[in-house]
């Protein structure tokens, strides 16, 4: 006497595992990038403080810090790559304002600028960092929820 064992509906829970196992990595990386690219706008336009939570050096005008015209926030871009996403702007100014650093002239002797309606010329300018490209704690929250959530459509659709 034989013993038969049929195991029903595990094609449909294979199925579901393979999906989740081998996921869609580039809709993965353009949905997180676009996810950070929004993270880090809204960090720029009314948080106004680092990923580690920092309050930015404030400015000599008095304005919005780095949102004076709206170029660095409406430069912010993701871009997929393989299986990494980066996150940035293509700013020539976009580093000295996370990293900070000195500025001095190229081809003359003073630099010369206007701040708070008044005119300046001087030997260099140090800017401070504000740091706005980075995950901060909320921003990972809501990355892993985000996460869990594509997981779950992943499954979803595979069955």
């Amino acid at each position: 006497m034989a013993v038969r064992i049929v195991v029903s509906g595990f094609e449909e829970a294979a199925k579901v595992i393979a999906r989740i196992a081998d996921p869609d990595v580039p809709q993965y990386l353009d949905e997180l990038g676009g996810i950070v690219a929004s993270q880090t706008q809204r960090r720029i336009r009314s948080e106004k403080t680092s990923p580690g939570g920092e309050a930015w050096k404030p400015n000599r005008e008095g304005t919005s810090i780095l949102f004076q015209s709206g170029a660095l926030d409406d430069s912010i871009h993701h871009e997929v790559s393989g299986r990494s996403v980066e996150v940035g702007s293509n700013l020539v100014y976009a580093g000295i304002h996370q990293h900070g650093g000195k500025i001095i002239p190229k081809n003359k002797n003073a630099l010369a600028f206007s701040s708070g309606g008044e005119f300046f010329m001087a030997r260099s300018v140090t800017m401070p960092a504000r740091p706005y490209v980075g995950i901060s704690g909320a921003n990972a929250a809501e990355i892993v929820s985000f996460t869990e959530a594509f997981i779950l459509r992943e499954a979803g659709d595979a069955g």
